[in-house]
């Protein structure tokens, strides 16, 4: 059985901020119902080593990254939707068409991740959408969110749709 912490964020907070890094400290001291196996994050390598990957490493935990690849968005079709989101402010955040996409493939990663209790890491545009949709394949989610404040999310239209 497979079970889920999701945690929505800032991805300027997963390289070192010292508060998120605290707050993840702090939550792997719990007992979960299931062993902890795993850290999973969404997260771009060219940021440089991020907490989670850390405290993987320091814990004995799996790390793994849940978004897909260039290459894996380009073979999906959806690179190009990807690139034309807004750039988000403290106040609003932009959700693509794509991004239904991309939470697919997270989710397919996450469930064949094996058994046990697996912190996700996600940004705070993805985390209400990735915990409805973890729930409604079967998974047991706890939630949580570190931000500086909640933005307002918004739907950008498909791409033909725009005039």
């Amino acid at each position: 059985m497979s079970s889920f912490f999701v945690i929505g964020t800032d991805h300027n907070f997963q390289e070192r901020d010292l508060g998120f890094e605290g707050m993840l400290r702090a939550l792997l001291l719990h007992n979960f119902l299931e062993p902890l196996i795993g850290i999973a994050e969404e997260y771009h390598e060219k940021i440089g080593y991020s907490i989670g990957q850390r405290l993987a490493r320091e814990k004995g935990l799996l790390w793994y990254n849940i978004d897909m690849t260039t290459e894996e968005r380009h073979k999906a079709g959806i690179l190009e939707d990807q690139f034309r989101r807004p750039i988000s402010t403290e106040a609003i955040a932009y959700r693509v068409p794509s991004d239904d996409v991309r939470e697919r493939a997270w989710i397919e990663k996450l469930i064949s991740s094996g058994s046990g209790t697996t912190f996700v890491i996600c940004g705070y545009v993805h985390f209400e959408v990735l915990v409805r949709k973890l729930c409604a394949c079967g998974q047991t989610v706890d939630k949580r969110v570190y931000l500086d404040s909640v933005p307002e999310i918004r739907d950008l239209p498909e791409p033909s749709r725009i005039e």
